[in-house]
């Protein structure tokens, strides 16, 4: 059987939750989507493409989302002239588990050998954050950029993660979803927003949450990283307000920050205007 199966498909425009950018920007059309199926061991992973000739720009999503979350994104940055793909990791919507899982690595060299994609900017929000610096640690000849947003998922450095958990009572993770990850601000201005993010996040999962990956990277291992780093969270997010983005910025040799006003933990969707612009204005960078 083939490794890469596809067909293509063409999004609506912005959903509900741009209702804040469709107000400030004028419409733009959605890119075509081609959605593979990779053959990758022990699964069929779902992968979203807008194809073309441009850099590619890797997205890694959160533990409460999928390849779906990425609306506003596959907008904004193919209309900057990106090629933008992103993936649902096993066990995340679409994909089929069938087997053994090789690690998550393996599956991104898998998904970018069936694409023919070489080097890439990689775009990692919360847990997907953690994703993309284990494999910039693994694989840096692999990556032109990596964006940490809203994360600092994946550093394991036993200190740092006990301040970040301590900044969060014991019964944080009892809370809705979208009471943890979405500010007050953006869910008492834009409801509607708020509703499409929690319809996208109660779909994002074909399998109960486990546990978060044990590995993680060390300080060491950040000062290693050659590719320039942006890191870039909300003023509001409580998970990594920008104290500890600051912190962990400040062990890599090529650091950038941003942080975006009036947004929690979901600074894609809660403001993707400001979102795609710090992301691409730092991936312009000489």
């Amino acid at each position: 059987m083939s490794a890469l199966h596809h067909t293509t498909r063409r999004t609506a425009l912005i959903g509900l939750g741009g209702a804040l950018l469709v107000a400030a920007m004028p419409a733009i059309a959605a890119p075509a989507i081609i959605e593979h199926m990779v053959d990758a061991p022990g699964a069929r992973l779902y992968v979203t493409d807008t194809g073309g000739k441009g850099p590619v720009i890797l997205l890694a999503h959160p533990a409460t989302g999928s390849a779906l979350i990425w609306e506003h994104q596959r907008v904004g940055f193919a209309a900057a002239g990106y090629r933008v793909v992103a993936w649902s990791r096993r066990e995340h919507a679409r994909s089929e588990v069938t087997g053994a899982d090789p690690g998550t690595n393996a599956d991104i060299l898998t998904i970018t050998k069936a694409l023919n994609i070489g080097r890439f900017h990689f775009v990692g929000s919360a847990a997907g954050g953690g994703i993309a610096i284990q494999f910039a640690a693994a694989h840096p000849e692999r990556l032109l950029s990596l964006t940490m947003a809203n994360s600092i998922s994946g550093i394991a450095e036993p200190a740092f993660k006990a301040w970040a958990e301590g900044l969060r009572p014991p019964s944080f993770n009892a809370m809705p979803a979208e009471v943890r990850e979405l500010s007050p601000t953006y869910r008492a201005a834009n409801p509607q927003g708020a509703a499409r993010w929690v319809e996208l996040e109660q779909h994002s999962r074909i399998a109960p949450l486990g546990a978060p990956p044990r590995a993680g990277v060390l300080w060491d291992d950040v000062a290693r990283l050659p590719m320039p780093i942006l890191w870039l969270t909300g003023d509001a997010d409580l998970y990594v307000p920008p104290p500890l983005q600051r912190e962990a910025g400040r062990h890599a040799r090529r650091s950038h920050y941003a942080v975006i006003p009036g947004t929690g933990h979901s600074a894609y969707w809660e403001a993707p205007d400001l979102f795609n612009r710090a992301v691409l204005a730092f991936l312009k960078r000489p």
